[in-house]
């Protein structure tokens, strides 16, 4: 038993990133998005996008028991881009990727399919009604409204100030 996890953990170690070859532009990944979550209940979507009009995050409001309560999914581009030239292990093809304009837009494709194939495997839970949408994305929920504070962020906050779970959670 031990080789086959042996076998399974050096078989993932090995894999590339997830839509490693992926050519679908970033704006079509967006929409599937977008359909997703409205197919799913949510009321109001809304793309971010940066100073070069490409988009940057997906927020959307959710009426959880009568109260609307907005989320954002960001899209973690420059993850994806780290997490590409850590692939290279030879200096010399590393440096070519890093030179190369169309690699970082690589990144970005890649990064919104990762992001719409995770909301897809979230809706797939509401769907066999193993968790509520509020539950998979609770942690994306927007704290204080207007704030770019998340529910993780907030709880990342109150982690690191007492150095450990609360009581009750522990």
């Amino acid at each position: 038993m031990g080789g086959l996890i042996q076998e399974l953990i050096q078989t993932t170690n090995d894999m590339p990133i997830k839509n490693y070859t992926t050519s679908i532009a970033e704006e079509k990944t967006v929409a599937e998005i977008q359909m997703l979550l409205a197919v799913k209940g949510a009321k109001t979507i809304q793309i971010e996008y940066d100073e070069k009009a490409r988009p940057t995050a997906v927020s959307f409001i959710i009426v959880i028991q009568g109260i609307p309560i907005p989320f954002q999914l960001p899209c973690n581009f420059e993850g994806v881009y780290k997490a590409m030239v850590k692939e290279y292990a030879q200096w010399q093809a590393r440096n070519r990727f890093e030179r190369n304009p169309e690699s970082k837009n690589q990144a970005r494709r890649i990064a919104w399919r990762i992001v719409k194939d995770w909301v897809a495997a979230q809706m797939a839970l509401v769907e066999a009604e193993q968790a509520t949408l509020a539950q998979v994305f609770l942690p994306y929920a927007m704290v204080n409204g207007n704030s770019r504070l998340t529910m993780y962020d907030r709880f990342l906050e109150q982690v690191s100030s007492q150095k450990a779970l609360p009581e009750s959670v522990a």
